[in-house]
């Protein structure tokens, strides 16, 4: 068996400190099993520590911009190496929430009614069609963690954009209802996990602030809701072309209505996070999971 680097940091990412403490798990447990190594790096671009490790399984934990959205497993496919994850095409679309949701509507998933827009100076095209809609959420288009997402009415849409990063938004209806997440292993749905936001609205605080959501698992939605959005998460999982793992997100209304919001190509691994809890709900354990991950990156590069 190969050795095991560990890869998180990331220069650009909003999501690096969530990447750094998944690393720490994922070392933590690795290390027991495999010469393992943890490289945090700061500029995105291809650790030179491991432009030439054909001996070692990469394992990236790098969320967001650059580890998340196909930059580097580009570099890592162009250096011929092996690692843990999707590839670059599907890592690209799944942070392309917009992009996404079209390649999953196509096979049947439902999805919410919503538009791209783009976003410069605190300026956005005409949404006078979604002023007229009630409560809508606001979300940046190629961010995960719910970063940036807003809670917004159609009274202060322009309000909420004035301190808005450049680049693309989904302004979508919003739904009543519950968050759910599931983790999928291998194409395969493990448990479905159901999130209770304290203070009513999941956002980045509500994921990894201990303590700021109840968690449970199996979700209190019934069998055959539960079989339901098992079987559309493994669709949207296959449907983008995922591989290895990926955690994927959707919303129940009152009446039982499912609906997509996005895939996690790399979903975090701290001690509040959501894949692992699908796992065990699942009767998998942290360091049997990474086990197996570890094993679908060496069977594929037929090692």
């Amino acid at each position: 068996m190969r050795d095991v680097i560990i890869l998180s940091g990331g220069e650009r990412s909003s999501e690096r400190d969530v990447s750094l403490r998944s690393g720490m798990a994922l070392y933590d447990s690795l290390s027991k099993n495999f010469r393992t190594e943890l490289i945090v790096y700061d500029k995105d671009e291809l650790p030179s520590a491991i432009a030439e490790r054909h001996d070692a399984i990469i394992f990236p934990i790098t969320l967001g911009e650059f580890g998340e959205d196909g930059g580097l497993q580009a570099l890592m496919d162009s250096a011929g190496l092996c690692y843990v994850g999707s590839g670059r095409e599907a890592s690209d679309l799944c942070m392309n929430k917009f992009a996404a949701k079209a390649t999953v509507a196509e096979r049947g998933v439902p999805v919410i009614d919503g538009v791209k827009f783009s976003v410069k100076g605190g300026k956005a095209m005409d949404l006078s069609r979604f002023r007229l809609a009630g409560d809508c959420v606001l979300k940046p288009n190629d961010r995960g963690s719910s970063i940036g997402v807003k809670k917004v009415t159609g009274e202060n849409i322009d309000a909420a954009l004035i301190d808005a990063h450049d680049g693309e938004f989904l302004l979508e209806k919003n739904i009543v209802g519950k968050d759910l997440t599931v983790g999928v292993l291998d194409g395969q749905a493990l448990e479905v996990v159901e999130i209770l936001p304290k203070h009513g609205f999941l956002d980045y605080d509500s994921k990894y602030t201990v303590g700021a959501a109840d968690k449970i698992c199996p979700a209190s939605i019934g069998p055959e809701a539960t079989k339901k959005v098992k079987a559309y998460a493994e669709t949207a999982y296959r449907a983008c072309g995922c591989r290895d793992w990926a955690r994927i997100d959707f919303m129940i209304d009152d009446s039982g209505d499912m609906f997509f919001l996005e895939v996690n190509t790399i979903p975090g691994m701290t001690q509040t996070s959501f894949y692992p809890l699908s796992a065990q709900g699942a009767g998998i354990s942290f360091d049997d999971l990474l086990i197996k991950l570890i094993d679908l990156a060496n069977t594929r590069h037929g090692m």
